[in-house]
């Protein structure tokens, strides 16, 4: 049996954020995490020379407008490098190409071209929409998500005009489609903006609530677009060191397969491989369907929550496309994102957007090559992780002509573009579902819609004492902000009950967050050592732990020193180093090794040289 004051459920990005921010006051904190590293969506994986965006490959958030993480790293003096877009999209749209441009004017002028006789609708509309947008944004509680305020949270500001307030709260029950027709006349531009916001949100003008769109369509031109460099990974990594600086522990490779109760309360969690853990307060970070899928007692389960959580409807399913395409074979207009939308009238298997991660990051390719994440909806039947569908050679042929089949989208508008991609890694729903856990392959979890949106999440409280919640099920808003969000609630909950003072967003000075000019690499280890470590491919199944005779988690010490995280490096060096014979208390493993690693490290294939592992770790 293990105590601490909390446990998080989950090493995700609302996970690391909860976890990061009560760690920040004082409690002691353990995370448990099913897969080998952190961050969920929001990492990075390996393979060769290159690194590829798990899945949040854009960002919001960083500077100006909305920037929950900006304030999150500023809290916690995390310094972490971004690359801003100017004009992150290019929307090819039919035959013609639309550039989203980070100027809100530029944009317009950009529409208005292309729907002759829209300039002024198109005015009126955005003209609304920054009126309403300090309305919704403009709290000072603003990183507080609804459900966690207090009502002195909620009040008007001194001075301001109650109709606002009023107006605001309209924007609940309404549509994204209501909001924009007071507006836009020309069916194909309401058309066009349907198509944005399943891009955004997965969800149509009808079903996106008005406050959302609001949100989403002014913080593209106020706050931007950005992406991190050195992938996703790098933000999880920080977020990690954050929890480990202040005393707090993460177990990889540790699912939870039920919550523990001392009747109806909450008082930890069991793993799979049969340990529990106990704690004051537990926040889970996963599909609250798991929930009401044998983690809780059935006994204890309301009978309308579990409807309710049961009965949301998902987002659709994507299949990715992971790989390096030779940059000649790109177009000299290519941007960061690339979204082709051949059917204008409805969201089908046509549209696809392509992530070209490396095309302002040196550091994710070798030079000539740009890597890329291609995805779109798959609305076709795929199995269970492990099922006999999923091991039938049938399943692998499917997943093959189905990269092939939104590759040849691409290559429809860029010839070429499939010829020149080198060796792909693709993801079905049932990969997603397979590492990352999300039920059914469906990364964004529950649509953000009328009727099972905003309000109607269920916030970070929980039917059971001492149980809370964050993640992407809970709170308003979709992609990273909107998990973020949700950790600062889940944290603030468990400060409120225990009397320790809440995080509200306050002015600050210089920020930790550096906005990085293009094709400047960024987020660069700090040390020699953490320049040899970042070399480490995170293997899956890493061939130097295997051989390792102490079974050291190397990939994860690596990772920690790459992201300047020594003594968290040193402490998992410390906690896998057992069984060991003669080892001295205290004493890393790696000194007097013949270290066996360093014959099998896959590095050999990438460039001809092992990392130094046994350097570097008996280093620590």
């Amino acid at each position: 049996m293990i105590e601490s004051d909390v446990l998080v459920i989950g090493a995700g990005l609302s996970g690391l954020t909860c976890a990061a921010l009560l760690a920040e006051r004082g409690l002691s904190v353990r995370v448990l995490e099913a897969c080998a590293t952190p961050g969920g969506s929001c990492s990075s994986f390996r393979r060769g020379a290159v690194t590829y965006d798990l899945g949040a490959a854009l960002l919001f958030g960083f500077d100006g407008g909305f920037s929950p993480h900006r304030y999150l790293m500023d809290e916690l003096g995390e310094p972490v490098d971004v690359y801003r877009h100017e004009a992150p999209y290019s929307v090819r749209y039919g035959e013609r190409r639309i550039v989203f441009h980070r100027d809100v004017n530029r944009f317009i002028d950009e529409l208005a071209e292309a729907f002759p006789g829209t300039r002024d609708s198109l005015r009126a509309f955005y003209d609304e929409l920054y009126a309403l947008h300090p309305l919704i944004a403009g709290s000072s509680a603003s990183y507080v998500p609804p459900s966690e305020m207090r009502l002195k949270d909620l009040a008007p500001a001194k001075g301001a005009d109650p109709c606002d307030s009023l107006k605001a709260l309209t924007l609940l029950a309404k549509s994204a489609e209501s909001l924009a027709r007071k507006h836009l006349r020309d069916v194909s531009l309401i058309r066009f903006f349907d198509k944005l916001t399943s891009t955004y949100c997965y969800t149509t003008m009808p079903e996106t609530p008005a406050v959302l769109a609001v949100t989403m369509f002014v913080e593209n031109h106020e706050g931007g677009a950005y992406s991190i460099a050195g992938g996703p990974a790098m933000l999880a990594g920080r977020l990690e060191k954050a929890v480990e600086d202040r005393g707090g522990s993460i177990e990889y490779g540790a699912p939870a397969s039920r919550i523990l109760f001392d009747g109806r309360r909450a008082v930890g969690a069991a793993t799979e491989d049969g340990r529990e853990f106990r704690a004051r307060d537990v926040v889970f970070t996963g599909a609250l369907s798991q929930l009401a899928s044998g983690l809780v007692p059935e006994r204890l389960l309301p009978r309308r929550w579990k409807k309710r959580v049961l009965g949301y409807e998902m987002t659709y399913r994507n299949f990715m496309v992971y790989g390096t395409v030779d940059r000649a074979a790109l177009p000299p207009d290519a941007m960061p994102i690339e979204v082709f939308i051949d059917n204008k009238e409805a969201i089908d298997e046509g549209d696809v957007t392509l992530y070209l991660e490396s095309l302002e990051d040196p550091r994710l390719a070798p030079e000539g090559r740009c890597s890329f994440m291609l995805l779109g909806p798959t609305f076709s039947a795929w199995p269970a992780p492990g099922s006999a569908a999923h091991r039938d050679p049938a399943y692998e042929a499917a997943k093959q002509a189905e990269g092939r089949r939104i590759l040849g989208l691409v290559d429809r508008r860029w010839p070429g573009f499939a010829a020149a991609v080198g060796d792909a890694v693709l993801a079905s729903p049932t990969t997603v579902e397979r590492y990352l856990r999300k039920p059914g392959g469906v990364v964004a979890g529950p649509k953000q819609a009328l009727g099972q949106a905003l309000l109607k999440r269920p916030g970070a409280r929980s039917p059971w004492p001492g149980l809370w919640f964050a993640g992407e099920w809970t709170t308003m808003g979709t992609g990273t902000p909107a998990v973020t969000v949700s950790g600062i609630g889940a944290a603030d909950r468990v400060l409120r009950e225990r009397g320790l003072p809440e995080f509200r967003n306050a002015p600050r000075g210089n920020s930790v967050v550096r906005l990085l000019p293009t094709g400047t690499p960024g987020n660069v280890p700090a040390s020699a050592a953490g320049v040899e470590a970042s070399r480490c491919r995170w293997c899956e199944r890493p061939p130097c732990a295997l051989a390792c005779p102490a079974g050291i988690d190397v990939p994860g010490a690596l990772r920690r020193l790459e992201c300047g995280n020594e003594a968290g490096a040193a402490r998992r060096v410390a906690e896998s180093d057992r069984g060991r014979p003669g080892r001295e208390p205290g004493r890393v493993s790696c000194v007097g090794c013949a270290a066996p690693c360093l014959e099998v490290c896959v590095r050999h294939d990438v460039d001809g040289r092992p990392v130094a592992i046994a350097e570097l770790l008996s280093g620590l």
